[in-house]
């Protein structure tokens, strides 16, 4: 957990911090020794010690608050009730406080064994990773999406690995887009339009028939952050179900955790090149 979470500010993403280290978290390490001239080893050795140190503090602890509570609401039954409501909230305390730390919800119920998550109060305090929003201030050349790996990493004006975190990919081959691309917009907190001839399938079991809004929050269907690609319908965006980003696959776009999108945000301008590789 702590090679995760230093990883993670260092702004080399293992995904969620779940405390096991899989293969993103060994993709998340090896990008690490690349862009540090380190053995490619995959592994935390020596070398790797030496150059990567996890630092205090390494948990914080959130007190919950009035507020805190009124940012949540129950999920919705269907998206056409996702298009009535007034925003797309956080659906429970440990969803947002898993999602503000950058873990997975099963880390945060494992740190807190003795909390009822069903019967939280005001003052109450959960212990999570301490993790800062991750904001680098580097000058980016591309970005480069690799579909087998299922990554996508921002490449410096030198040439280095400046910014690595897991993606999802279009589950049909036919609609995974390749080559080179380029940003068009940029969006924090965007809306999403529901349109049923694109989501044919959805649209059908619930009998829709006219696009539709849905408003922003972290629950938003593209998460907390839209960018936007030079193809049609096509962008990088968050997800309300950052746990299983690089483990499910998407309808066509890329996918990311809401944390790592935003710090993509302000990595990336209009014009950004996006080379997708096999």
């Amino acid at each position: 957990m702590e090679l995760q979470i230093a990883l993670a500010r260092e702004g080399f993403s293992p995904g969620s911090i779940d405390g096991n280290l899989g293969g993103q978290s060994q993709q998340a390490l090896l990008a690490y020794q690349q862009a540090h001239q380190l053995p490619l080893t995959g592994v935390f050795d020596p070398t790797t010690h030496a150059e990567l140190k996890i630092t205090e503090p390494v948990f914080s602890k959130f007190e919950l608050s009035p507020t805190d509570f009124g940012r949540i609401d129950p999920p919705p039954g269907s998206w056409k009730e996702r298009g009535t409501r007034s925003r797309m909230a956080y659906h429970s305390i440990l969803e947002m406080v898993a999602e503000k730390s950058m873990s997975d919800p099963d880390l945060i119920l494992q740190l807190n064994p003795s909390l009822d998550f069903n019967a939280l109060e005001v003052g109450m305090q959960i212990v999570t990773p301490y993790m800062p929003p991750v904001r680098l201030r580097k000058s980016i050349d591309h970005l480069r999406i690799s579909l087998t790996a299922r990554s996508l990493q921002a490449i410096d004006t030198d040439g280095n690995i400046a910014f690595h975190c897991p993606v999802s990919i279009a589950r049909r081959v036919d609609k995974r887009p390749s080559g080179e691309l380029r940003v068009e917009v940029r969006v924090a907190k965007p809306n999403y339009t529901f349109n049923p001839a694109i989501l044919s399938g959805t649209a059908a079991r619930e009998g829709i028939t006219q696009k539709f809004i849905i408003q922003p929050g972290p629950n938003n269907p593209v998460g907390s952050v839209w960018i936007g690609l030079n193809l049609p319908s096509y962008g990088i965006h968050g997800t309300p179900e950052p746990e299983k980003v690089g483990r499910t696959e998407s309808s066509g776009c890329f996918r990311l955790a809401n944390w790592n999108a935003e710090t993509l945000l302000e990595l990336v301008q209009v014009g950004t090149t996006v080379n997708v590789e096999p």
